[in-house]
Order: structure tokens, then sequence, then C-alpha cells
């Protein structure tokens, strides 16, 4: 996927990332994300061999860090579902 999103920071800085991937979770065991854009963003940074990734979720018409701890937990149980194949979601992995 090589589409990519524009974020302000919190000082108004604005930041062109690369999109990795997005998703919509349309799963009722995931209610606090059920219907809310995540975005995985390359952060262009390496731990080890690995990639590192930012999860956006849209809040009030605005894309910001996933910092619910309640979502972020549905957020990784539905990149594990994606995984395994069981997923409920919208939009492209």
């Amino acid at each position: 996927m090589d589409e990519k999103v524009i974020l302000v920071t919190p000082s108004g800085e604005r930041i062109e990332k690369k999109i990795v991937c997005f998703f919509k979770s349309i799963d009722d065991d995931k209610p606090t994300i059920k219907n809310i854009p995540v975005l995985a963003i390359d952060t262009g940074e390496m731990n080890g061999t690995n990639y590192v990734l930012e999860f956006y979720w849209e809040q009030n018409g605005i894309y910001q860090p996933v910092d619910n701890e309640v979502a972020w937990t549905e957020v990784k149980k539905a990149i594990i579902d994606i995984i395994n194949g069981n997923a409920e979601i919208e939009g492209a992995i």
C-alpha cells in the first residue's frame, strides 16, 4: 500500500506518514473500536529486525494515536483476528 496521510502534531507541525494498512472493525466483540477507522502507520524506524508501527483511530473527525487502553486491547485483538483469518473488518489490509 503506497498511500500516505498527513498528521498534525499537538504543536501544529504537519508530518507525512506512510499507511501500512487500515481497517474498520465491524465485530460486536470490539465495541470501543467498532465502525471506527484504524490506521497502521510506518514510523520509518526499526526495532532490531522489526518495523515500528503506530496505530491511529478516528476520534471527533481527527486521526489520533490509540491511547485508550480498552481500544488498544481491541485493536490488538483485531490484528490477531486479521492474521488468523477470523476478522470481521472492512477496509484494506
